[in-house]
């Protein structure tokens, strides 16, 4: 199995029943084994969607329990983003930084469009892309 890089769509979407993602994450990437690699930046993307709600801030605690939290040269991070600016925002440039340092890694996320330009393998609700 691949080593999975979150993105933050995939952990709103595990948490907010409301998400048009929601049925996808729980059926696709709930399964996919654990740890998972994420950036403190998704989980500050996450923790922002939802307002710091409490209840939300509990069930992101709970789904970072498991996962590896990696943090990178906030240099590195710009110079890629500045590369694909102005699209490229700093969780994705992350994402995208740890994709390449982990060899087999995909990364999950639900933006699709973004994650189909920066040519790294990646898992959308589209289906797999780039493996």
């Amino acid at each position: 199995m691949p080593i999975i890089i979150a993105d933050a769509g995939p952990i709103i979407a595990l948490i907010d029943k409301a998400d048009d993602h929601h049925a996808w994450a729980k059926r696709e990437v709930r399964p996919l084994p654990r740890p998972w690699i994420i950036c403190a930046a998704a989980i500050a993307e996450v923790a922002h969607h939802f307002d710091n709600d409490p209840r939300a801030l509990a069930a992101l605690r709970k789904q970072v329990g498991d996962m590896q939290v990696k943090e990178l040269v906030a240099g590195d991070v710009l110079a890629l983003m500045e590369q694909y600016a102005p699209a490229m925002d700093y969780a994705d440039a992350c994402a995208v930084l740890l994709s390449k340092s982990h060899r087999g890694a995909v990364v999950v996320t639900t933006d699709h469009r973004d994650f189909a330009t920066y040519k790294v393998p990646f898992i959308s609700p589209k289906g797999a892309f780039h493996l």
